[in-house]
């Protein structure tokens, strides 16, 4: 996947709207510099894990506020980062995790309330996108897998 910027000077990726109560999206990439995998409602309102000189970090934007929650270290192989949404905790419609996914398993790097990514908070219409996009090079995307559960 090549950086591209949108009309609007955003990255241009690959992304799939959001429903459902409860999903998972996994992405399995080359080990590599500049791969983002995002669940977002606009630039501003983003929670994403990003692969960057030799670690996976997950990082929550919200407004003017960014934070990073996480990290762990880049294995050598492809790696597969996880975005689900789970049964809400605090006041949200429902939890995110972003993580490394290990076949069934996850290793969570930040558990988040969701509500700061729905239009009642954020505000907007387009709703909520999940997807993959890179700043800085050429990244090879082995598999996307997105699977939804109604609850």
């Amino acid at each position: 996947m090549d950086h591209a910027l949108s009309e609007t000077g955003e990255p241009s990726g690959l992304f799939t709207r959001v429903g459902g109560d409860q999903w998972e999206a996994d992405f399995v990439v080359d080990p590599g510099e500049g791969a983002f995998t995002a669940l977002r409602l606009d630039g501003g309102h983003c929670y994403r894990l990003h692969v960057a000189v030799s670690e996976v970090t997950a990082v929550a934007r919200i407004g003017q506020v960014r934070s990073v929650l996480g990290s762990r270290p880049l294995p050598d192989s492809p790696i597969t980062l996880r975005v689900r949404s789970t049964e809400p905790t605090w006041h949200g419609p429902d939890d995110i995790e972003l993580g490394i996914g290990y076949g069934a398993g996850t290793d969570v790097l930040a558990r988040l309330d969701g509500r700061y990514l729905s239009t009642e908070v954020a505000g907007g219409f387009t709703g909520r996108l999940v997807g993959m996009w890179t700043d800085s090079r050429e990244v090879l995307v082995r598999r996307v897998r997105f699977a939804e559960r109604r609850v």
